[in-house]
């Protein structure tokens, strides 16, 4: 069974968390910074999340992107609690990505508090650590 019970609880955590790092003191003017748009394409449950410096929006957006990845709710669920990390899920194909790449791994560092915040999040939605 799935970790994320449906598209909307998805939405909730993975949305809260991303926009935890759009509204981060330092982390987040360094994402603004950068200019980078990524568009995840979940699966299981299905689901779309786009985040740009502006803003998170969860759900179909007809936009392109800087990078798109597809990846399963629970591939993302174990990359935010540290249990794969992105090199890893690359070489597996776990996450596909297409895009400019070479961007999102400068702004791997900039995720460290969405990683030490994840697990606070689950608790809160009752999801499995």
């Amino acid at each position: 069974m799935p970790v994320f019970q449906n598209s909307a609880q998805m939405y909730a955590v993975l949305g809260q968390l991303w926009q935890q790092l759009l509204d981060h003191p330092e982390q987040g003017p360094k994402f603004k910074q950068a200019g980078l748009s990524i568009k995840f394409h979940l699966t299981a449950p299905d689901g779309v999340i786009w985040i740009d410096p502006q803003k998170v929006h969860c759900g179909p957006l007809e936009e392109r992107a800087d990078v798109e990845m597809t990846l399963s709710g629970d591939t993302a669920h174990a990359f935010w609690l540290k249990k794969i990390g992105l090199p890893a899920a690359l070489a597996t194909k776990q996450i596909v990505a297409r895009g400019a790449m070479n961007k999102v791994m400068k702004l791997l560092p900039l995720l460290k508090p969405l990683h030490e915040a994840y697990p606070e999040i689950c608790r809160q939605h009752g999801l499995p650590l």
